[in-house]
């Protein structure tokens, strides 16, 4: 049987760094842009979620949302239908509540990044205190698998 030999040519290589304890830090002109477009959309969309009460009766929806689901949960043989119509009425609602909350989201995020973009020292202020980073460093962190090497 033949032992091994390490090749005196080849290198061993060195592991990869997959995961950098650094952050790359953006140009400034690609941070002011996901700062307006955040701010952009945030406006926009709350711009027509604005709209709807023009449109719609809010009370009217709702009371509409709630009296399809009470009918359809009272006839549920013949009223199988309504009953999925007033899921898909609720759904809708939901829908709407999500959207306004990510506008209201976007919205804030731009006005954050404008606020750090001109004032640097502004996110080292706003930073978690370091002992609450460590703890939550110490959740989020991803850690090598505990299986054994084969």
């Amino acid at each position: 049987m033949k032992t091994h030999l390490p090749d005196p040519g080849r290198k061993i290589p060195l592991p990869r760094k997959v995961f950098s304890r650094q952050r790359r830090s953006g140009s400034a002109w690609r941070e002011g842009g996901l700062a307006l477009l955040n701010g952009a959309a945030g406006t926009g969309l709350l711009l027509l979620l604005m709209q709807l009460p023009n449109r719609l009766d809010s009370l009217l929806v709702i009371s509409k949302v709630i009296s399809a689901l009470i009918r359809g949960l009272s006839q549920i043989g013949m009223g199988l239908i309504s009953l999925l119509l007033g899921l898909l009425q609720a759904f809708g609602v939901l829908l709407l509540l999500g959207l306004a909350i990510a506008a209201l989201l976007l919205l804030i995020n731009g006005a954050f990044r404008l606020l750090r973009l001109a004032m640097p020292g502004l996110g080292g202020v706003m930073a978690l205190p370091a002992g609450l980073a460590r703890v939550v460093w110490s959740v989020v962190r991803i850690r090598p698998p505990d299986r054994p090497e084969r």
